[in-house]
């Protein structure tokens, strides 16, 4: 079974994350990845390929770029693929239309994230070519609902357009990285001493709200705790005035893009999230993987990870009051390591890689015997 992955880019973090574990862990020789980029960051490439896919770059100066769309028509009329899978709007619009011009019958797409966090432009595209799917998948069941008012778990067999797979991660290797890892060498790049410390990792775009985190940094202020944020974005340099306006350099650290999170998971006592939107956030899971509890913005995605007091708390977004004092409370609960230990069991029962694997190649399987 040959299967196409189209993607906008391939940089850390989120949907490529997810596409890199399930080449990585597929282990079945009669199935081959291409994985297909469009333009924007190429951080992943090596990986991908080191995992055995075939990555081809249609190297797009920009969106709709003329000579990229000719080159990704010219691909998919000179290839054969089972199934071609895209992932994320804009992917999606051109993988549906040239995917099926070019004679690709099975179609697939997932959605990562809620509608309102696309533009609206590009949310219009892709709704007008969504009938080319044969199936529609999302990441988790807040996102299905998000879009159609319902959702279901996919099971073989059922009649509906629309399916929920969970996003998954490799637990068990995610989890022995973070032992392997030296938290120390994070002390000693940042020269933080502080006994408690939060961390949280995403891009810094307006969907992940930071500045609520560091606004909530400001009543959490204490000389025994660190705030580290780790990512990259468009907003690095507005973060990183906020903490300096609010004068946190002391407490709160945006450390941009780093070579490996490892050693800041094994740091961290607490992982802590204020985004406003998000699907099946894979950060989120991997904290769960390096046994952390969890304090997070009670919206769709993330309420079907983090259960309220069972291995974090939950707080209304855009509410940074609201998640300092959680964030004080978390660091005060004698649950806290209870909590840090169901993370990892439910991470691993719920959300492991293995499952997402075996289902999308049941999903493609049953769409290719139709």
């Amino acid at each position: 079974m040959n299967v196409c992955f189209l993607i906008n880019q391939v940089a850390p973090g989120g949907a490529p994350t997810l596409l890199l574990d399930i080449v990585k862990q597929t282990n079945d020789p009669q199935v081959t990845y291409t994985v297909c980029v469009i333009e924007g960051d190429r951080s992943l490439v090596k990986e991908f390929e080191d995992a055995g896919a075939t990555v081809v770059d249609f190297d797009a100066s920009f969106k709709f770029d003329p000579r990229a769309i000719l080159r990704m028509a010219r691909f998919f009329r000179r290839n054969d693929f089972d199934v071609l899978h895209a992932h994320l709007p804009y992917s999606q619009t051109l993988g549906r239309l040239l995917g099926s011009l070019g004679g690709c019958g099975t179609i697939v797409s997932t959605q990562h994230n809620v509608p309102e966090n696309y533009h609206p432009i590009t949310r219009t595209f892709e709704r007008i070519t969504r009938p080319i799917d044969a199936k529609t998948v999302a990441v988790s069941e807040g996102v299905e609902r998000a879009f159609t008012g319902d959702s279901a778990r996919y099971e073989s067999g059922q009649d509906r357009q629309w399916c929920t797979i969970y996003n998954g991660i490799d637990v068990e290797s995610f989890n022995r990285k973070v032992d392997q890892a030296d938290p120390e060498m994070v002390r000693d790049r940042w020269d933080v001493s502080a006994d408690f410390v939060y961390l949280n990792i995403s891009r810094y775009v307006d969907a992940k709200s930071q500045i609520d985190l560091i606004t909530a940094m400001d009543e959490v202020a204490h000389k025994d705790v660190h705030l580290f944020i780790i990512g990259w974005g468009e907003l690095e340099q507005q973060l990183k005035q906020e903490v300096f306006d609010r004068e946190l350099t002391d407490l709160v650290t945006v450390t941009g893009k780093v070579p490996t999170v490892h050693e800041y998971y094994a740091l961290a006592d607490v992982f802590v999230s204020s985004s406003v939107f998000e699907g099946m956030p894979i950060a989120h899971l991997e904290a769960m993987a390096a046994g952390l509890p969890v304090v997070a913005t009670d919206i769709p995605g993330v309420n079907e990870v983090v259960g309220e007091g069972e291995n974090g708390l939950l707080v209304p977004p855009e509410r940074p009051e609201k998640l300092a004092r959680a964030m004080l409370d978390v660091r005060a609960s004698e649950s806290r390591q209870q909590w840090g230990e169901t993370s990892l069991r439910r991470v691993h029962e719920q959300f492991s890689i293995d499952q997402t694997v075996q289902t999308h190649l049941t999903l493609y399987r049953e769409l290719l015997d139709e």
